[in-house]
Protein backbone atom coordinates (compact mmCIF):
# COMPACT_ATOMS: atom_id res chain seq x y z
CA UNK A 1 0.00 0.00 0.00
CA UNK A 2 1.39 3.36 -0.78
CA UNK A 3 1.51 6.16 0.97
CA UNK A 4 -1.05 7.60 -0.45
CA UNK A 5 -3.48 4.89 -0.05
CA UNK A 6 -2.61 5.34 3.67
CA UNK A 7 -3.37 8.82 4.10
CA UNK A 8 -6.80 8.19 2.73
CA UNK A 9 -7.47 5.51 4.50
CA UNK A 10 -6.87 7.39 7.48
CA UNK A 11 -8.99 10.22 6.61
CA UNK A 12 -11.97 8.00 5.98
CA UNK A 13 -11.75 6.33 9.42
CA UNK A 14 -11.59 9.81 10.78
CA UNK A 15 -14.75 11.19 9.20
CA UNK A 16 -16.87 8.10 10.20
CA UNK A 17 -15.75 8.34 13.51
CA UNK A 18 -16.52 12.26 13.53
CA UNK A 19 -20.48 11.04 12.30
CA UNK A 20 -19.84 12.68 9.11
CA UNK A 21 -20.38 10.69 5.98
CA UNK A 22 -18.35 10.44 3.10
CA UNK A 23 -20.09 9.86 -0.05
CA UNK A 24 -23.35 9.99 1.47
CA UNK A 25 -23.24 12.60 4.55
CA UNK A 26 -26.46 14.17 4.95
CA UNK A 27 -27.01 17.98 5.34
CA UNK A 28 -28.83 18.86 8.61
CA UNK A 29 -32.33 20.06 8.21
CA UNK A 30 -32.97 23.25 8.93
CA UNK A 31 -36.20 24.47 10.45
CA UNK A 32 -38.48 26.00 8.83
CA UNK A 33 -39.11 29.73 8.78
CA UNK A 34 -42.09 31.55 10.68
CA UNK A 35 -44.15 32.77 8.07
CA UNK A 36 -43.95 36.67 8.71
CA UNK A 37 -47.36 39.05 7.81
CA UNK A 38 -46.62 40.71 4.73
CA UNK A 39 -45.71 44.62 5.00
CA UNK A 40 -48.68 44.88 2.73
CA UNK A 41 -50.92 43.28 4.18
CA UNK A 42 -53.53 45.43 6.04
CA UNK A 43 -53.98 45.06 10.20
CA UNK A 44 -57.33 44.81 10.90
CA UNK A 45 -58.28 48.18 13.22
CA UNK A 46 -59.18 47.63 16.66
CA UNK A 47 -62.96 47.77 17.00
CA UNK A 48 -64.43 50.86 18.40
CA UNK A 49 -66.28 50.24 21.69
CA UNK A 50 -69.95 50.84 21.17
CA UNK A 51 -70.78 54.34 23.05
CA UNK A 52 -73.43 53.34 26.37
CA UNK A 53 -75.91 56.18 26.27
CA UNK A 54 -76.30 58.68 29.32
CA UNK A 55 -79.27 57.36 31.48
CA UNK A 56 -81.46 60.15 31.50
CA UNK A 57 -84.13 60.41 35.20
CA UNK A 58 -87.33 59.68 34.97
CA UNK A 59 -89.19 62.75 33.74
CA UNK A 60 -93.06 60.96 33.94
CA UNK A 61 -94.83 61.63 37.26
CA UNK A 62 -93.20 65.27 37.66
CA UNK A 63 -95.07 67.20 40.37
CA UNK A 64 -96.49 70.64 39.71
CA UNK A 65 -94.58 73.12 41.59
CA UNK A 66 -95.76 76.12 40.65
CA UNK A 67 -97.25 78.25 42.75
CA UNK A 68 -96.95 82.09 42.18
CA UNK A 69 -98.91 83.43 39.55
CA UNK A 70 -95.76 84.71 37.95
CA UNK A 71 -94.61 80.95 38.10
CA UNK A 72 -97.93 80.20 36.46
CA UNK A 73 -97.66 82.70 33.25
CA UNK A 74 -95.59 79.15 32.24
CA UNK A 75 -97.43 76.09 31.88
CA UNK A 76 -96.95 73.25 33.86
CA UNK A 77 -94.82 71.03 31.59
CA UNK A 78 -93.44 67.49 31.63
CA UNK A 79 -91.00 65.42 29.48
CA UNK A 80 -91.47 68.28 27.28
CA UNK A 81 -95.25 67.80 26.96
CA UNK A 82 -96.81 70.78 28.34
CA UNK A 83 -100.10 70.52 30.09
CA UNK A 84 -103.21 72.21 31.00
CA UNK A 85 -105.91 70.57 33.24
CA UNK A 86 -108.12 71.77 36.09
CA UNK A 87 -105.07 70.96 38.31
CA UNK A 88 -102.83 72.44 36.17
CA UNK A 89 -103.87 76.01 35.00
CA UNK A 90 -102.08 78.94 34.09
CA UNK A 91 -103.00 82.60 34.05
CA UNK A 92 -103.87 85.19 31.48
CA UNK A 93 -100.19 86.56 30.86
CA UNK A 94 -99.47 83.09 29.32
CA UNK A 95 -99.35 84.30 25.74
CA UNK A 96 -98.27 81.06 23.39
CA UNK A 97 -96.82 82.31 20.19
CA UNK A 98 -99.48 80.98 17.09
CA UNK A 99 -99.17 81.07 13.14
CA UNK A 100 -102.92 81.16 10.84
CA UNK A 101 -103.38 77.62 9.46
CA UNK A 102 -105.00 77.62 5.58
CA UNK A 103 -107.13 74.84 6.20
CA UNK A 104 -110.79 74.73 5.74
CA UNK A 105 -112.98 75.60 9.31
CA UNK A 106 -116.81 76.04 10.18
CA UNK A 107 -118.08 78.74 12.32
CA UNK A 108 -114.95 80.72 13.22
CA UNK A 109 -112.85 83.21 11.34
CA UNK A 110 -109.51 81.60 11.15
CA UNK A 111 -107.18 78.93 12.61
CA UNK A 112 -104.66 79.81 14.56
CA UNK A 113 -102.10 77.26 16.09
CA UNK A 114 -98.61 76.83 17.54
CA UNK A 115 -96.38 76.37 14.30
CA UNK A 116 -95.43 72.75 15.18
CA UNK A 117 -99.45 71.69 14.94
CA UNK A 118 -99.77 74.04 12.75
CA UNK A 119 -97.71 72.05 10.11
CA UNK A 120 -99.10 68.31 10.87
CA UNK A 121 -102.66 69.31 10.87
CA UNK A 122 -102.45 70.56 7.65
CA UNK A 123 -100.38 67.49 7.05
CA UNK A 124 -103.32 65.22 8.19
CA UNK A 125 -106.09 67.48 6.43
CA UNK A 126 -104.27 66.57 3.04
CA UNK A 127 -103.83 63.24 3.84
CA UNK A 128 -107.90 62.75 4.88
CA UNK A 129 -108.62 64.36 1.68
CA UNK A 130 -106.67 61.88 -0.77
CA UNK A 131 -108.16 58.86 1.70
CA UNK A 132 -111.92 60.87 0.77
CA UNK A 133 -113.02 62.42 3.93
CA UNK A 134 -112.88 66.44 4.14
CA UNK A 135 -112.32 67.79 7.84
CA UNK A 136 -113.31 71.28 8.96
CA UNK A 137 -111.75 73.19 12.09
CA UNK A 138 -114.48 74.15 14.01
CA UNK A 139 -112.37 75.28 17.17
CA UNK A 140 -108.70 76.23 17.37
CA UNK A 141 -106.49 78.96 19.73
CA UNK A 142 -108.78 80.60 21.92
CA UNK A 143 -107.97 83.31 24.26
CA UNK A 144 -108.06 83.37 28.00
CA UNK A 145 -110.75 86.00 28.25
CA UNK A 146 -112.81 83.87 25.76
CA UNK A 147 -112.25 80.44 27.65
CA UNK A 148 -113.84 83.09 30.65
CA UNK A 149 -116.91 83.61 28.52
CA UNK A 150 -117.24 80.14 27.95
CA UNK A 151 -117.03 79.34 30.91
CA UNK A 152 -119.75 81.20 32.42
CA UNK A 153 -122.13 80.02 30.04
CA UNK A 154 -121.29 76.54 30.53
CA UNK A 155 -119.60 74.84 33.75
CA UNK A 156 -119.85 71.63 32.33
CA UNK A 157 -118.44 71.47 28.62
CA UNK A 158 -116.28 74.24 28.81
CA UNK A 159 -113.14 74.29 30.89
CA UNK A 160 -112.17 76.84 33.32
CA UNK A 161 -109.95 79.41 31.96
CA UNK A 162 -106.64 79.11 31.91
CA UNK A 163 -107.47 75.13 32.11
CA UNK A 164 -108.09 75.01 28.23
CA UNK A 165 -106.28 73.42 25.67
CA UNK A 166 -107.44 75.73 23.35
CA UNK A 167 -105.36 78.47 25.24
CA UNK A 168 -101.77 77.39 24.29
CA UNK A 169 -102.90 76.64 20.23
CA UNK A 170 -101.82 73.09 20.44
CA UNK A 171 -105.64 71.16 20.51
CA UNK A 172 -108.25 71.84 17.66
CA UNK A 173 -112.37 70.33 17.74
CA UNK A 174 -112.71 68.58 14.50
CA UNK A 175 -115.59 67.85 12.43
CA UNK A 176 -116.32 66.79 8.70
CA UNK A 177 -118.19 67.73 5.45
CA UNK A 178 -120.10 64.87 4.20
CA UNK A 179 -122.39 64.27 1.06
CA UNK A 180 -122.50 68.63 1.66
CA UNK A 181 -123.77 68.17 4.77
CA UNK A 182 -121.54 69.28 8.19
CA UNK A 183 -121.12 66.00 10.84
CA UNK A 184 -119.80 67.04 14.10
CA UNK A 185 -119.71 66.33 17.92
CA UNK A 186 -120.69 62.73 18.81
CA UNK A 187 -121.69 62.45 14.91
CA UNK A 188 -118.32 62.83 14.10
CA UNK A 189 -116.84 60.42 16.57
CA UNK A 190 -118.93 57.54 15.13
CA UNK A 191 -118.12 58.95 10.98
CA UNK A 192 -116.24 57.65 8.89
CA UNK A 193 -113.90 60.73 8.89
CA UNK A 194 -113.81 60.56 12.69
CA UNK A 195 -112.84 56.80 12.71
CA UNK A 196 -109.98 57.79 10.48
CA UNK A 197 -108.57 60.54 12.25
CA UNK A 198 -108.43 58.38 15.22
CA UNK A 199 -106.73 55.63 13.24
CA UNK A 200 -104.55 57.95 12.00
CA UNK A 201 -103.69 60.62 14.14
CA UNK A 202 -100.55 59.59 15.90
CA UNK A 203 -99.28 59.52 12.77
CA UNK A 204 -99.29 63.14 12.61
CA UNK A 205 -98.44 63.71 16.29
CA UNK A 206 -102.21 64.24 16.94
CA UNK A 207 -103.77 62.51 20.07
CA UNK A 208 -107.66 61.97 21.08
CA UNK A 209 -107.42 64.26 24.36
CA UNK A 210 -110.41 62.81 26.14
CA UNK A 211 -111.69 58.94 25.20
CA UNK A 212 -114.32 57.34 26.56
CA UNK A 213 -114.94 56.24 29.65
CA UNK A 214 -111.38 57.69 31.36
CA UNK A 215 -113.29 60.88 32.50
CA UNK A 216 -111.84 59.23 35.80
CA UNK A 217 -108.40 59.64 34.87
CA UNK A 218 -108.99 62.98 32.27
CA UNK A 219 -111.56 65.08 34.02
CA UNK A 220 -113.04 65.45 31.18
CA UNK A 221 -116.44 63.21 29.15
CA UNK A 222 -115.88 61.86 26.41
CA UNK A 223 -115.01 64.24 23.40
CA UNK A 224 -114.51 62.43 20.17
CA UNK A 225 -114.03 66.16 18.35
CA UNK A 226 -111.29 66.91 20.72
CA UNK A 227 -107.45 66.18 19.26
CA UNK A 228 -104.53 67.60 21.05
CA UNK A 229 -100.88 68.11 19.32
CA UNK A 230 -98.25 66.32 21.48
CA UNK A 231 -95.87 65.41 18.95
CA UNK A 232 -95.37 61.88 16.76
CA UNK A 233 -92.98 60.31 19.73
CA UNK A 234 -95.03 60.96 22.30
CA UNK A 235 -99.16 60.60 20.52
CA UNK A 236 -97.37 56.98 19.68
CA UNK A 237 -96.34 56.16 23.46
CA UNK A 238 -99.82 57.39 24.76
CA UNK A 239 -101.59 54.86 21.65
CA UNK A 240 -99.60 52.14 24.03
CA UNK A 241 -101.02 52.84 27.21
CA UNK A 242 -103.64 50.75 28.12
CA UNK A 243 -106.51 53.92 28.53
CA UNK A 244 -104.68 55.74 25.75
CA UNK A 245 -104.67 58.91 27.88
CA UNK A 246 -101.73 61.87 28.33
CA UNK A 247 -102.18 61.83 32.02
CA UNK A 248 -101.71 57.18 32.13
CA UNK A 249 -98.76 58.07 30.33
CA UNK A 250 -97.20 61.24 31.69
CA UNK A 251 -98.28 59.90 35.30
CA UNK A 252 -99.76 62.49 36.15
CA UNK A 253 -103.16 64.21 37.93
CA UNK A 254 -105.80 65.80 35.42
Amino acid sequence: MSLRAVTTATITVLLLCSGIGVAHATEPTSPSPTPSASPSDPVPPAPTPTPTPPTSPECRGAADTRRTSKQRAKPFTVCGVAVFSRHHRVTAAYHPKLVSVAVKRNGISGVRLQSGAAKALKAMFAKAKKSGHTLVVRSAYRSYATQKRLYRRDHVLAAMPGASEHQPGLAVDLAAIRKGRLVRGYGFGSSAAGRWVRRHAAEYGFILRYPNHQKALTGIPSEPWHFRYVGVDVAKAVATTKTKTLERYLRIKS
